[in-house]
Order: structure tokens, then C-alpha cells, then sequence
């Protein structure tokens, strides 16, 4: 990762595209990945804002993708919008200005979120920050091949990864995702409110979908949990689970490749195990996702799976 404060003059920060990071690790990967079509289709340099998108956050998230093979510069403050490091109310004012300001109109806000807005690419013909989730697959396709390069590992693993990741890459794996968004926020509670908005699928999704992949010799279920616990006492699938957190400490981008080396996935309403599963490399995998992404989102105006995935 480099900082380009250094060396950048006023005209190529005119010229750079810049992209908010913010949420989670899959939240991230999203962002970088819209970033990563910009710089191949524009030619024009890409910087990552990787500190206002993290200053008020509640579940104390911060910057993840260091720990992938990431290309990524960051941007210098001075190259960033007003505005975009204020808080609630005033984050308001500052998306009304430059949301109806044609002339100097320079963030690029993400108007339909989960859906594909093929404008998005056009207006990165000049500088632009770029301020949204940009959750889907269309938004990268381009770059696939390349994006799942940047989406290693940065470091070796330990000997306990290796050995369970050539587990999960033989026989009839599925990697199975249960959040119950037992995300904890500054002040060491849990924050009931994400799991009010988001919504945790239901046993019954998890059994359906294992049964919608298919039993057989060797099948085995590899659960990933933030409440490893709570998912013991409640999950009931057809087909033996093993823990993954009973395998070893893992932090979160080894999950995710651990995911990834499953042979079919059943995943949550997370951009998390969305990217576990994308990056699953078995050609035949099978992918179920819930229908429900959003709780009192109606299933139409969410377009965040890939077409070939089964939704339940």
C-alpha cells in the first residue's frame, strides 16, 4: 500500500479518481473492486480514502484490506471533498451540495444501492470520489480475473490453514454462513440495531439449502459464525458440521479463504460470505443465497447475487 501525499501535485489530483472504503471486509472488497475497474478502463490513477469512511463508525471497523495482495494507494486528505469526514447532520449538507451543484459536482453518490448503474463508470472521465457500497457484480466483471489475483492472501498462512483449506478443497465440502450480526459497537454492546435492519435468516433457509445442494458421499458442512455458540445450539442440518471455530484462530480474510475453498456455499445476507463464495473456484459450484437481503426491502429492488446463484 503507498500514500500518494507525496509527489502529487494539483492536476493529478484533479485527475485521480478517488474511492471511500467503509464498512466491513466485504463492504471493502466491493469498493476496491469498482476502484480497480476505474484505474484499468480510465487509465487514470485511483487513491482509496481510507480514513473517513472509518472515523465514526460504530462497530470500530477500520481498514482490512491490507491483508490481501491488494495494489492500493491512499489519497491525501487535500484531495478530498468537503464534507466528507462530517458527521450526522451535517454529512446532509454536504451530499445536497454536491448532489445539485452541475458545475462542481465532484462525489459520485451511489443512488441505487444493490443494483447496477452502468453511469457510474461514465462519469469517472474526470476526478471523482466515489461515495457508496457499489454491491454488484457488473460494476467489476471486467476485471474478475484480475480482481481474484488482488483477493490472496498477502502473507503465508499458518500450517493449521493449509491443512484444513486442502480439507475443504476435496471431496463434497459446503461452507455455511450464520450471522447473527453480533457486531459489538464502541461502547462493548451489542448492536441491536444492525440485526433488526439486516435480519438473520432462518433455520429453516440453512436446512433447505443444504438439501437444495444435495447429500452424498462425504459431504460435509464447514460452519463460519460471528456467535459460534448460539449456532451449536440452534443449526440442525442433514449432513455432519464441522466449526471452524474449533479448527483454530482465524482472523477474518482467512475465513474468507477458507470459505473460498469449499466446494458450494451456503451464504448469509453478508457481503461477506458473498465473497467467499464468489471467490470459490470450483466450476461447478452451487451458491444458494437468501431471497430476503434487506429486512422490508421487497426482493425486487435487490439485484446483489450473481444470476447463476440458487435464492431461497
Amino acid at each position: 500500500m503507498r500514500d500518494v501525499t507525496q509527489g502529487s501535485g494539483t492536476k493529478a489530483m484533479v485527475d485521480m479518481n478517488i474511492v471511500r472504503l467503509m464498512g466491513g471486509l466485504g463492504n471493502q472488497m466491493f469498493q476496491y473492486a469498482l476502484g480497480l475497474r476505474l484505474a484499468r478502463e480510465t487509465g487514470r490513477p485511483v487513491a482509496y480514502d481510507g480514513c473517513n469512511g472509518f472515523s465514526r463508525d460504530l462497530c470500530c471497523r477500520r481498514l482490512a484490506l491490507t491483508a490481501l495482495s491488494v495494489e492500493m494507494s491512499l489519497a491525501p486528505e487535500r484531495a478530498i471533498p468537503l464534507g466528507m469526514s462530517w458527521g450526522s447532520p451535517w454529512h446532509r449538507v454536504a451530499k445536497l451540495y454536491w448532489s445539485h451543484a452541475p458545475v462542481r459536482r465532484r462525489v459520485v453518490y451511489e443512488r441505487t444501492p444493490f443494483r447496477y448503474e452502468a453511469a457510474i463508470v461514465a462519469r469517472s472521465s474526470r476526478g471523482r470520489y466515489f461515495h457508496g457500497y457499489w454491491q454488484h457484480e457488473d460494476y467489476f466483471a471486467p476485471v474478475a480475473a484480475e480482481l481474484r489475483e488482488h483477493f490472496r492472501l498477502r502473507d503465508r498462512p499458518s500450517p493449521a490453514f493449509l491443512a484444513l483449506q486442502e480439507e475443504m478443497a476435496q471431496g463434497g465440502s459446503i461452507s455455511v454462513h450464520v450471522r447473527n450480526y453480533h457486531d459489538r459497537g464502541a461502547d462493548g454492546k451489542i448492536l441491536a440495531q444492525s440485526r433488526a435492519h439486516h435480519g438473520a435468516c432462518s433455520w429453516d433457509y440453512y436446512r433447505e439449502a443444504v438439501e437444495r445442494i444435495g447429500g452424498g458421499v462425504g459431504r460435509v458442512c464447514h460452519v463460519f459464525s460471528d456467535d459460534p455458540e448460539w449456532t451449536k445450539a440452534h443449526l440442525r442440518l442433514p449432513v455432519p458440521c464441522h466449526y471452524i471455530a474449533g479448527r483454530g484462530a482465524f482472523s477474518d480474510v482467512e475465513e474468507m479463504q477458507l470459505m473460498a475453498s469449499c466446494q458450494h456455499h451456503v451464504i448469509a445476507n453478508s457481503s461477506f460470505s458473498w465473497w467467499g463464495a464468489w471467490l470459490g473456484r470450483n466450476p461447478d459450484k452451487v451458491v444458494v443465497a437468501p431471497r430476503t437481503w434487506i429486512r422490508g426491502v421487497p426482493e425486487g429492488s435487490v439485484d446483489v447475487c450473481p444470476r447463476s446463484w440458487v435464492r431461497i
